[in-house]
């Protein structure tokens, strides 16, 4: 029920008259089975659509709620928001969203001393939210948290901020990071050691991906697809 919510507000964002025409659209429904945080990527976009006053009553049980998001587009929802249980995260982003805001609620706060407490799951967030905030941020304290497959993870959605990585790093990584980076990044081909990846991931990755293809990774993938039989043949005559 809740994806199916999450899905519906999702549409919502988009087409909003469908809350009108739709009664698969109730918005009272919506309230009682949508995830919150679904409900402020809506309102940031449709704020007529804001719940009544009970429904934010209870929205400190959830401490990663997108704040900054949601009050940078839409600043008359700062009344609801209880501060007290919004992540340093959250602070962050709406730092650097919506300073003014962040400046009145915490005169003597320093946001980017909340920066060295980010995990490194959160700063893939932040740096995945707010690509373009990367000039306000202290890349040096990303670059060691960040591990290796999690800047692929990164890159594949915010490619210019390859210039931050420390390529030959990657060179530990499992086979598939490569092979979903190269499928929206093919740019980064260059950096990547074509003989860690299966053949599958080869193969599918020329179909989607033909500028990719060589005569080199060509052979390659003959090889591979061979040495692949071989393996398959030899375990199966030890069963």
């Amino acid at each position: 029920m809740m994806t199916n919510a999450w899905d519906k507000l999702e549409e919502l964002r988009e087409h909003p008259e469908l809350a009108y025409t739709d009664p698969e659209y109730d918005l009272a429904a919506l309230r009682r089975d949508g995830d919150p945080y679904a409900w402020f990527l809506l309102l940031a976009k449709q704020p007529q659509f804001a719940p009544p006053e009970e429904w934010w009553n209870y929205l400190w049980r959830w401490s990663s709620l997108p704040w900054g998001r949601l009050l940078a587009a839409q600043p008359q929802f700062e009344k609801y928001c209880p501060w007290e249980s919004v992540s340093r995260l959250e602070l962050v982003e709406l730092a650097l969203l919506a300073p003014e805001i962040f400046a009145r609620q915490f005169p003597q706060g320093h946001w980017r001393d909340l920066c060295a407490f980010l995990t490194a799951s959160e700063w893939c967030r932040l740096l995945n939210d707010i690509p373009e905030a990367v000039d306000r941020l202290d890349m040096d304290i990303a670059c060691e948290k960040l591990s290796p497959t999690r800047w692929l993870f990164l890159l594949a959605r915010q490619p210019q901020l390859g210039k931050y990585f420390d390529w030959p790093q990657a060179k530990i990584c499992p086979s598939i990071y490569w092979y979903k980076l190269l499928c929206r990044q093919p740019q980064f081909a260059g950096y990547c050691d074509f003989t860690r990846l299966e053949s599958w991931q080869i193969r599918n990755l020329l179909q989607k991906r033909p500028q990719l293809k060589t005569p080199e990774l060509q052979r390659l993938l003959e090889e591979t697809e061979i040495w692949e039989e071989y393996q398959e043949e030899k375990e199966s005559e030890e069963t």
